[in-house]
This record gives C-alpha cells, sequence and structure tokens, in this order.
C-alpha cells in the first residue's frame, strides 16, 4: 500500500526466528549423516530420547529439514536432545548445568519447553496491528489488492503456528489473528464471487476461533454472509443465530441479529423477521455501537439502516424502506463514515423500493449516481443489488416503458463490465 509505512510490512522486522544455540544447519547435517541416519530416523531418534512433549513424527521431520536448510534456528529445547543423542553442544554448560541431576535436568526441561519460543511478543503484536489496519482500510482499496495483502500475513502467521515454536499464549494470540484474518478473506473472496473458496476461509475463521477459545462472533458472522449470498438462507439465518448466542457485547453481535432477521426476511417469513427486526435494533441501542469507525468489523448506522431497508424490501414496506435509506443518509450528512459500497447498496435499495411504489422516475433518481461508480466498485455485494433491481424492471408491468428499458441496459452495462483489480 502506497504511502504506508506502519502496515502490514511493519511486523517483519520483529518476526525473524531468533538465534538460540548457534548451531548451523551443516553441522546438524554432517553430523546427522556421520552416524548413517535419514532424517526420518534422526526424528524417530529425537523422540525416542525425548522426557517432554515434542512434535509429531511427520512434523519434526519437516522442523529437522528446515533447521538443516537453515530456515530456522535449533532451540535449546532440540539441542538437549542431540545432545542426548551424542551432539557435542557448540556452547559451553553453565556451573548449574555441569553439575545437574536429572530430575533438575528435567524440570529444566519442562521450563525451556514451556518458554521456547520462535517469535516476540513484539512480532506479535506487529501482526495483529497489521490485521487491524488491513480491517480498516477495507472500504478504501480495491478488494483484489486487500486480499493479496490479506492473504501474504495469513501465510506468515500460519508459517509461525506450523512451526510450533511459540510460547503456549503466544500460540493462542497467533490463532486469534489467523482467524480474524481467515475471516476477513472470506469476506473478500465473497465480494469477488468467490463464493466456495470464501466458504471454506469461513469454516476454518470458525475452528481457529475455537480452538484459541476465542470471541466467535466475527466468524459466525462471515459465514452467515457467504451462506446469504449463495442462496442458503435457512443456513445463514441458523449461522447468525448462534454467532449472536454465542457473542461478546461487540459490534458484531449487532450486525449478527440484522443478519438473521434479514436472512428470515429473504426466506419470506415477514412476521419471524420483523420480530428479528426488534430484536436488533434493540440489541444496537442496548450496546450503543453507533461508531464512526469505518472497519470492516464494525457496524455503523449505515450499515444498521441497510439491514433494516433489507427487512422492509422483503416484507413488503417500501415505505420503512425509503425511511431507513433517508435514516443512512442523514448519519452520512452528520459525518458517520460513507463506505461505498454501503451506500451503493443503500441508493439500489431505495430504487427497488420506488418500484414497489410504481415511481419509474424515484428509481432513476437513486440508481443514477451508483452506476458512475469506478470500475473497482463492481463487487458482488454491488452487483447483486443491481440484478435485483434489474429483475424487478423485468416485470411486464414496466415492458412498454422506455425509461425502464434505458435503466436495464445502463445496470446491465454495470455489473458487465470486469471489475478493477
Amino acid at each position: 500500500m502506497p504511502g504506508n509505512t506502519s502496515g502490514a510490512a511493519r511486523y517483519t522486522s520483529h518476526a525473524k526466528v531468533r538465534a538460540l544455540t548457534g548451531i548451523d544447519g551443516g553441522t546438524l547435517r554432517e553430523w546427522r549423516r556421520s552416524r548413517g541416519w535419514d532424517v526420518p530416523k534422526t526424528a524417530r531418534e529425537l523422540r525416542r530420547v525425548a522426557s517432554e512433549p515434542v512434535a509429531a513424527p511427520d512434523a519434526l521431520v519437516r522442523m529437522i529439514r528446515g533447521w538443516e536448510r537453515g530456515d530456522h534456528e535449533l532451540s535449546e529445547r532440540y539441542e538437549l536432545l542431540y545432545r542426548r543423542l551424542g551432539m557435542e553442544s557448540t556452547r559451553e554448560p553453565s556451573s548449574r548445568e555441569a553439575g545437574s541431576d536429572d530430575a533438575s535436568d528435567d524440570a529444566r526441561n519442562v521450563t525451556a519447553w514451556v518458554a521456547a519460543t520462535n517469535t516476540t511478543d513484539d512480532a506479535i503484536e506487529e501482526m495483529d496491528h497489521a490485521a487491524m489496519y488491513l480491517a480498516e482500510i477495507h472500504a478504501q482499496i480495491p478488494a483484489r489488492k486487500v486480499l493479496g495483502e490479506v492473504l501474504a500475513l495469513n501465510r506468515d502467521v500460519h508459517t509461525l503456528l506450523r512451526t510450533g515454536r511459540q510460547r503456549l499464549r503466544q500460540t493462542r494470540r497467533l490463532l486469534q489473528v489467523h482467524s480474524r484474518l481467515m475471516a476477513h478473506a472470506c469476506v473478500l473472496l465473497g465480494d469477488l464471487g468467490r463464493a466456495q473458496a470464501a466458504r471454506e476461509y469461513g469454516t476454518a475463521a470458525l475452528s481457529l476461533a475455537q480452538e484459541a477459545e476465542a470471541d466467535e462472533a466475527i466468524a459466525w458472522s462471515v459465514q452467515a454472509k457467504t451462506a446469504r449470498w449463495t442462496g442458503g438462507l435457512v443456513e445463514a439465518a441458523e449461522f447468525a443465530r448462534r454467532g449472536f448466542e454465542v457473542s461478546g457485547p461487540t459490534p458484531t453481535k449487532v450486525e449478527l441479529a440484522y443478519r438473521e432477521a434479514n436472512a428470515i426476511a429473504l426466506f419470506g417469513d415477514a412476521p419471524r423477521a420483523r420480530r428479528a427486526l426488534e430484536l436488533a435494533e434493540r440489541t444496537a441501542e442496548a450496546l450503543s455501537v453507533s461508531t464512526h469507525n469505518a472497519s470492516i468489523w464494525s457496524f455503523p448506522p449505515g450499515r444498521q439502516a441497510l439491514f433494516s431497508l433489507s427487512v422492509a424490501l422483503h416484507t413488503g414496506d417500501a415505505t420503512s424502506a425509503l425511511d431507513a435509506a433517508k435514516s443512512a443518509e442523514a448519519g452520512w450528512r452528520s459525518g458517520a463514515p460513507k463506505v461505498l459500497a454501503t451506500w451503493a447498496q443503500v441508493r439500489a435499495g431505495a430504487a427497488m423500493a420506488y418500484l414497489m411504489l410504481d415511481s419509474l422516475d424515484g428509481a432513476a433518481t437513486q440508481i443514477a449516481p451508483v452506476l458512475q461508480l469506478a470500475p473497482e466498485m463492481r463487487i458482488e455485494t454491488v452487483t447483486g443489488y443491481l440484478r435485483t433491481l434489474d429483475q424487478m424492471l423485468s416485470q411486464p408491468r414496466f415492458a412498454a416503458s422506455g425509461q425502464a428499458a434505458v435503466l436495464r441496459q445502463q445496470i446491465s452495462d454495470f455489473t458487465s463490465a470486469p471489475a478493477a483489480c
């Protein structure tokens, strides 16, 4: 991201693996070959002499190869195991080590295992900040570019976790960051029309949040969003309900309540949708989430109004839909963050409400500025609304209208043009 030095790239200077022992990869490889062992045999021997938990066989094989290639340094924990197999240490033992008995040795081994790490708290903090930065600029940068940054950071977090050499609390923190990055990728992939990949990332985000014993709200929310956009309305409502029940008092809890109401409305159960919308509105009021934060994980008034508008449209209440659109516009005029994708959906939704009231002029007025948006705004959440509007314009009652025909052609031109990268 041009001009930014405090975002996704900042953590890299802290994330380098620290040398703990000074044993280089060539030394490890030469020692192994002098024994006549291959890498799997070396892994079995290391596990045999271990008195504390070590990596699984396949993972240990990968770790040995990484040590020998110089990808990362050997920790004190595994250096001790090599010493037990007869390898000479490259550092002098302390006087305490020289005179230790087996019981003391075991106690120190456990302490070393708990404290062993291939990263630092500062590095993890920088990764967390980078993930938050990407969430904050989500709506300001083309989706494809943000996705590339999110996936790159996600791979770095995953690489650290796969080595399995963090302190236990660091592992939990990394799992939390990993979960949010996977959830962010899920949203971006959905915006770009890659529904199957979005589903897989959403499922992984939930698994990581559960493994970290963290708040699962975001992971449930992105799964509900993906299910809704792929037509799984009952599934979307269920995901939203489950997320709402386990969520802490965050903006995402409010979003989940609105998502459930919207999915139920789309399914066609108007009475239940209205009850769910009332719950969402009460939740928003109770949690005071009227925030000016434009992060993807915030849920400001404009987005709340969009969901209210959608519920109104799908329960046949055009007047309430227009009221919701006016509420969103009022919020933006008062200084609330104006995310273009949300604004475009509100305008398209208001156009639908005008069509329900048989006002082609009103619909045309609402949709005209949306059709002038830059190519990078041709994301699924916007084009989906426009396709629905086009379906309404195709109804027999508009068949003889030249204005409707012009609007349909403009919508077709917008939705069929390739999105910019």
